[in-house]
């Protein structure tokens, strides 16, 4: 039966179903399993003990879709580092008309989050934080371990997505909000080929605690450096750029771009 965020697909197909769609959230094996050194540039490994998304205003409709009418919908709480074995999380299923099918979403913070599987702690850290998007973990090189725990409450809409996905009547279809957890450690903010580093966030670490805070994150400053480029966004730190990437994660099938709008 579907979910009451997602009873407005009902409302846009004709009353007769004819074919069956599911709707999934997926971190890929960068958020499951975590990230290798030979994906960092500067040959650091990174794995994710948590990564807690809130997930809400969620609409499949036949063609493309501006987000318009869906601030009344429920948010639910992923916890993308459980197992999936490829398949990500069930998000929603139903009975739709044949058709291509175009997604809204919003991963963004909310009053009343549901939780999805995750523990009743994960949900009151989004909750009570007012968060979006949760990430804790740890990245290793050359025998030193770095930790992290960052909460964000950036609000980002993802829509008029350039992927679309046919359903047919001859077998069910399946439409994949994929989350790129690496986007956080890319060092360019608009480049088309950023590299993936955590140098920097490392050396943010100036008591050697091993635990890298906001307040470290906030006191490097970014103008000095010939990459970590950040555009006309006015950004001079190194948080407020990881925070901006928090923006670009969601795409839709795999790789299938979203028109985005952030806002901190």
């Amino acid at each position: 039966m579907l979910r009451t965020y997602l009873s407005a697909l009902l409302l846009l197909v004709a009353c007769t179903p004819e074919g069956e769609l599911e709707v999934r959230i997926y971190g890929e094996a960068f958020i499951e399993e975590g990230i290798p050194a030979s994906e960092f540039a500067d040959g650091w490994a990174l794995q994710f003990d948590s990564f807690l998304v809130n997930l809400g205003n969620v609409i499949v409709g036949p063609s493309r879709m501006n987000g318009a009418g869906l601030d009344e919908s429920p948010f639910h709480v992923y916890d993308l580092t459980r197992p999936s074995m490829g398949l990500g999380q069930q998000v929603d299923e139903g009975p739709v008309n044949v058709g291509f099918y175009g997604s809204v979403f919003w991963i963004a913070p909310d009053a009343e989050p549901v939780a999805s599987d995750v523990s009743e702690a994960d949900l009151a850290r989004i909750r009570d934080g007012g968060l979006a998007l949760y990430v804790a973990g740890s990245a290793s090189k050359a025998g030193v371990t770095k930790r992290f725990a960052w909460g964000f409450a950036t609000k980002t809409s993802y829509g008029n997505c350039e992927v679309e996905t046919e359903v047919t009547s001859a077998a069910p279809a399946s439409v994949e909000f994929t989350i790129h957890g690496d986007h956080l450690f890319y060092d360019d903010l608009f480049s088309e080929t950023p590299s993936v580093r955590f140098d920097l966030i490392a050396q943010a670490d100036v008591d050697g605690d091993g635990e890298i805070t906001q307040a470290e994150l906030l006191a490097v400053d970014l103008r000095p450096l010939t990459n970590y480029q950040v555009g006309s966004t006015g950004i001079v730190d190194l948080w407020h750029f990881i925070e901006y990437q928090t923006g670009t994660l969601g795409h839709v099938n795999g790789e299938g771009h979203c028109e985005n709008t952030a806002e901190p």
